[in-house]
């Protein structure tokens, strides 16, 4: 048994040979995602090890990481506006050996420093890990890979991408390739832009989200709000002179039993910007949406508030248009019974608002299955 498990050992090290470098780990994946960082390092980064290594771990005494000067790529229009930017560093470990013999590479790839889109815009990076190579000799092997970086940029300009290459190797050191750094101009895109009709008024954002589930609060007022623009327009920020936000009184829907003890409570506020012009013409709605003051829920009891954005309107006319959207909230408590109520407020471009139909103050659950 012993003299079979010796051989094994032995035909298994006989097909690892140092003087020839292979690639491990990721060849190719994304760093960043239309505008958001997706790199994962535990498992985006390659290696340059022997012929016959499947793993890094097999070889010993690695060093580092070593890393590079900070490289970046960014994007502007003509007047010189930043449309994205990405700037990162080369990163690798180094040293590894087998039994004594070579300097090989692992973990190599990139950290990333920014990584910035205008709102317009859509940031794409790739990393893509070639030609692995034994930079030193068969007695000396010194493993090395090309690490590439490809970093795209499109939106209301043609996509454009640019390339950074750098050779990192086993004995620390690394070689700058081909590397197109540093600020570059974008040429307008050929498909043109949608028509942008300010008297027809179309929605924006969010049209149905959660503020409240099982209790807890959920909005995120950075995305959950809806906005009543110009058909054509899809980004609030094309529009100029906003103001507010505005608020509207405060409103609660509460639930209690035929005891008159309190099951559960929501009260809030409606909130939205104005006043937003194209070029001087209109009064149009962003960011409408609630402002929560208190929820609570006894124990028994669950909670749940959705908000729903409805019928872009405008209430102006063709020559001076005046967006509006209706804000429409459903207060829901279930537990022992069932209840929902729905309070709706027209907000409009000129900072006025319209209160709709709106269940607003203490209702009882009685005895009854459902109320509605």
């Amino acid at each position: 048994m012993r003299v079979l498990a010796a051989s094994l050992f032995a035909a298994s090290h006989a097909q690892i040979d140092p003087a020839t470098v292979v690639e491990i780990g990721e060849a190719i994946y994304q760093a960043v995602k239309d505008n958001q960082p997706v790199i994962d390092t535990a498992v985006d980064w390659a290696g340059a090890v022997p012929k016959g290594v499947t793993a890094w771990t097999q070889l010993e005494n690695w060093q580092g990481p070593a890393q590079s000067d900070g490289f970046y790529i960014e994007f502007k229009n003509k007047i010189g506006m930043k449309l994205t930017k990405f700037s990162w560093r080369f990163v690798w470990k180094y040293g590894g050996d087998m039994n004594g013999v070579g300097k090989y590479v692992t973990q190599a790839g990139i950290d990333i420093d920014t990584a910035y889109a205008y709102l317009s815009e859509h940031l794409n990076v790739e990393v893509q890990s070639l030609k692995p190579v034994n930079y030193g000799t068969s007695a000396n092997p010194v493993g090395g890979v090309d690490v590439q970086v490809s970093v795209s940029s499109h939106g209301l300009f043609e996509k454009t991408t640019k390339v950074c290459t750098m050779t990192v190797k086993g004995d620390g050191t690394s070689a700058l390739g081909d590397c197109a750094q540093g600020k570059f101009g974008l040429a307008p895109s050929n498909e043109s832009p949608p028509a942008i009709d300010p008297a027809t008024v179309v929605e924006i954002g969010k049209t149905l989200y959660k503020a409240i589930v099982d209790n807890q609060p959920t909005l995120d007022t950075t995305v959950d709000w809806a906005g009543a623009v110009p058909k054509g327009v899809a980004d609030w920020t094309q529009l100029e002179n906003w103001q507010g936000p505005a608020q509207s009184d405060l409103y609660s829907a509460e639930f209690k039993n035929f005891l008159g003890m309190k099951l559960a409570r929501f009260s809030w506020r409606f909130v939205w910007k104005y006043g937003g012009d194209l070029g001087g013409v209109g009064k149009y709605v962003t960011q409408a949406g609630i402002d929560i003051d208190s929820s609570s829920a006894f124990l028994a009891e669950h909670l749940d508030v959705d908000v729903k954005s409805v019928k872009p309107v405008n209430y102006g006319d063709a020559d001076t248009p005046v967006g509006g959207v209706d804000i429409q909230v459903s207060v829901a408590s279930h537990g022992l019974k069932n209840a929902t109520k729905v309070c709706t407020m027209t907000v409009k471009g000129d900072g006025t608002s319209t209160l709709g139909a709106c269940d607003a103050g203490t209702f009882s659950l009685g005895d009854s299955a459902v109320v509605v």
